[in-house]
């Protein structure tokens, strides 16, 4: 409303009566808005404030009144204390200064300056009312220098970064987000050109249409002095970049680009902008890219990129532009001599109104294609994901009745031997288990240790081995089979199998051997499948140690049992996305519906170790099928839960510990994102940032435990840990509390903030 009322009147009057030029603001406005201000972020803030600024001061221009200047200052000022990205609010009043500095002497001259200046600052300092309501000025200072010494805290040249983010194949850089940015560039640039090459843009008025110009270019100015350089910021520039949208429809019109070339070669830069946004994954932030399309890769239709097809129509679209050059060469003159008849009479107004249509098409047309193909990913995830997760069915479920949102769609496996399956009789000999140099129920990790030679005491009492076995949980084997050291690389070590493998209910096997390398073959018993794996509401899970490769295969057999025996109908081989890295122990998941297995009701593992090099060992457990619940019976609403960031966006359900008087809640469980974003977001929660971790790690453990995410089994999710005290009993402080009055300036001192920047990636945001 404010666009089509305010904005869009001032531009001229071929803008305000064009309902083309309302299109083309219109789907800019949802290219921006869609990608980038779908969520809790502050970002709509800014393109609304700055939004108010800009009408404000275009109205005090227009009416040379100070009251829309004193309300451009109040939403600028309360815009700016929101979020640093709100310093693009200034950008109209700096546009906008000489126009202004002469209204406010005029009104100076005739009621004086407490009349005129007393409105105008108190509309700029009511903000700090509602700063300081609850806060001190040392305590904002402290604030900032800490915020400042951890970081991220990037400089004004560090601006690239940004761009460089933009262009990167991670959901930062999207082809929705990419594209609305490159369309803004390339309306500022377009406009521009027109107004420097004509001295104003025919139809348009030539102030606001210069202020709206030098309002875009300088909000992209004051972007850079912000701190932190992630993408998202640029849904501030929203509203801005829809307005600029409905005046470069009208700087593109054949009423003011006479010459067809022209307007060609802004329909091949704004193919051009397509294309370079194109070679970007289709792929929505976080939990959002459940079953969208192309959400890992650039967009493509039967194996050709969607690029090249635009970068095509690019070049078809110039090569058009160059013929029209050379065919109506501009001053030209023919040669039969200067044309005769009438002069050309003024185009008429449904004629403009006719070139205003046909010039914002493309912007219209290809915005609105590209908004309504963001709704039809989100529309198909929601029909592919219906068994499952996805964002947009959790959020129409949020709006017709009460939902936790991702906390449903998790469920949890609480113990692993409740999955454990019953072995089945055999009769026949090809079902009878084989097991060579495999021994049952011994953890490579043991085997290597008690391998380990023994080594001089150091005189404390202890032999160096065992104090290495302490520190890394582990000693190295001198011979045969290598159990790889623990690292600092992120790399998954060898340690005991987890909680509830190994014994008779979920034995484990090992091919590992401290002596040589170890080879073997095994063929497991045959085990009864539950309904659950078949019916598809639970997976069939493996977890295997070791390496699993071509000379170390593991192979799940499913079966039917007859009278004759087991009748073998699927082989699925074991590999593929597991819930860690190798080597050491990780689960792998099948999913049997849509399968040929889904009509077995047997199951059994055969596993080869051919490999004679040092790391060529295998470990496997029994197969298991999970007995599982919702994770909102778990963690919601009552128990206290540490949320990673960003995590807290997907689980509304859960209570966050509390923190009262300064004392914090020791939670039961802690929730962590999936792996891409997991490792940075810990740097938030760190010791060294000053977070929970700190405290957490000296007063507790945290055991994960299995989780699934509902019928995608094998999709990492995240993680949830169960947050084991170490003194469970432990006493509560005991608090007095009291009242002080204390000056504005009184500090109880600085607070720690390790004087380095914390290493943040830029998907930790």
């Amino acid at each position: 409303m404010l666009i089509s009322r305010e904005v869009m009147p001032r531009l001229g009057r071929e803008v305000r009566r064009s309902a083309a030029a309302g299109w083309a603001a219109a789907a800019v406005f949802l290219a921006f808005w869609l990608p980038y201000n779908n969520g809790l972020r502050l970002e709509p803030v800014v393109a609304i404030g700055s939004l108010l600024a800009l009408c404000g001061v275009e109205r005090a221009v227009a009416t040379r009144r100070v009251l829309p200047l004193t309300l451009a200052l109040l939403a600028a000022a309360f815009t700016v204390a929101a979020t640093p990205t709100g310093f693009i609010a200034v950008a109209p009043f700096l546009v906008a200064l000489r126009p202004l500095v002469r209204l406010v002497r005029q009104h100076l001259t005739v009621s004086g300056r407490a009349a005129v200046l007393g409105p105008i600052l108190g509309a700029g300092l009511l903000v700090l009312v509602v700063c300081f309501a609850d806060q001190t000025l040392a305590g904002v200072l402290e604030a900032s220098r800490v915020r400042t010494e951890i970081g991220p805290n990037l400089s004004w040249f560090q601006e690239p970064m940004r761009y460089e983010e933009l262009f990167s194949n991670l959901p930062d850089g999207a082809l929705a987000r990419r594209f609305p940015v490159l369309l803004l560039l390339l309306c500022l640039g377009t406009t521009g050109v027109v107004l420097l090459r004509r001295g104003r843009i025919p139809g348009a008025g030539l102030g606001p249409s210069r202020r709206l110009i030098g309002t875009a270019g300088v909000s992209l100015v004051l972007l850079a002095l912000t701190p932190t350089k992630w993408t998202h910021h640029f849904g501030a520039l929203a509203s801005i970049g829809a307005a600029l949208a409905a005046l470069t429809a009208l700087a593109t019109s054949s009423s003011v680009l006479r010459s067809a070339r022209n307007r060609w070669w802004f329909l091949s830069g704004l193919l051009v902008i397509l294309a370079m946004s194109s070679t970007g994954p289709n792929a929505p932030w976080y939990v959002s890219q459940y079953g969208v399309p192309w959400y890992d890769k650039p967009p493509s239709i039967h194996g050709i990129q969607a690029s090249t097809l635009l970068i095509v129509g690019a070049v078809l679209a110039g090569l058009i532009a160059v013929i029209e050059g050379f065919r109506h060469e501009p001053g030209t003159v023919s040669p039969s001599g200067p044309p005769s008849g009438p002069p050309p009479q003024p185009q008429r107004r449904n004629g403009r109104r006719r070139a205003l249509l046909i010039g914002s098409a493309p912007l219209a047309v290809f915005c609105g294609l590209l908004v309504c193909a963001e709704v039809g990913a989100m529309a198909k995830a929601i029909v592919k994901q219906r068994h499952g997760y996805s964002m947009g069915a959790a959020n129409i479920a949020e709006i017709t009745g009460h939902n936790c949102n991702l906390t449903d769609a998790v469920l949890v496996e609480a113990d692993r031997r409740a999955g454990a399956l019953n072995p089945l009789r055999t009769k026949l000999l090809a079902d009878i288990p084989l097991q060579r140099g495999f021994d049952t129920n011994r953890s490579p990790l043991a085997q290597a240790l008690a391998s380990s030679p023994p080594a001089e005491s150091n005189g404390s009492g202890t032999s160096d081995a065992e104090q290495n076995s302490r520190a890394d949980g582990q000693a190295p084997s001198t011979r045969g089979d290598r159990i790889p050291k623990p690292g600092t690389d992120g790399s998954n070590p060898v340690d005991k199998p987890p909680i509830g493998l190994g014994g008779a209910e979920i034995p484990i096997w090992s091919s590992f051997s401290p002596d040589s390398p170890g080879t073997g073959i095994l063929r497991s018993t045959w085990y009864a499948l539950p309904a659950a794996a078949s019916q598809g509401t639970a997976p069939v899970v493996v977890s295997v140690a070791g390496k699993l490769s071509p000379t170390t295969p593991l192979i799940a057999e499913f079966a039917q049992r007859t009278d004759r025996g087991f009748r073998v109908v699927d082989h699925l081989q074991i590999g593929g996305r597991a819930t860690a890295d190798g080597p050491g122990w990780r689960d792998y998941r099948l999913g049997l519906a849509g399968r040929a297995s889904a009509q077995a009701d047997a199951v059994r593992v055969v596993a080869t170790d051919a490999d004679v090099t040092d790391d060529g060992w295998l470990a496997f457990s029994a197969p298991r099928v999970p007995v599982l619940s919702s994770l909102t019976d778990l963690v919601a609403p009552t128990p206290p839960v540490f949320l990673d960031w960003p995590v807290g966006f997907v689980h509304p359900c859960v209570r966050p510990f509390a923190i009262h008087n300064g004392i914090a809640e020791i939670p039961q469980y802690r929730l962590l994102p999936d792996k891409m974003l997991s490792d940075q977001s810990k740097a938030w929660s760190s010791a060294e940032a000053g977070g929970p971790l700190g405290w957490l790690q000296i007063l507790a453990t945290q055991q994960e435990v299995p989780t699934y995410l509902k019928e995608n089994w094998d999709t990492d999710w995240g993680k949830l840990m169960v947050i084991q005290p170490r003194v469970p009993d432990a006493e509560a402080p005991a608090l007095t509390t009291g009242t002080a009055v204390r000056s504005g300036w009184w500090s109880p001192g600085p607070l720690r903030s390790g004087g380095q920047t914390a290493e943040i990636s830029q998907l930790g945001r």
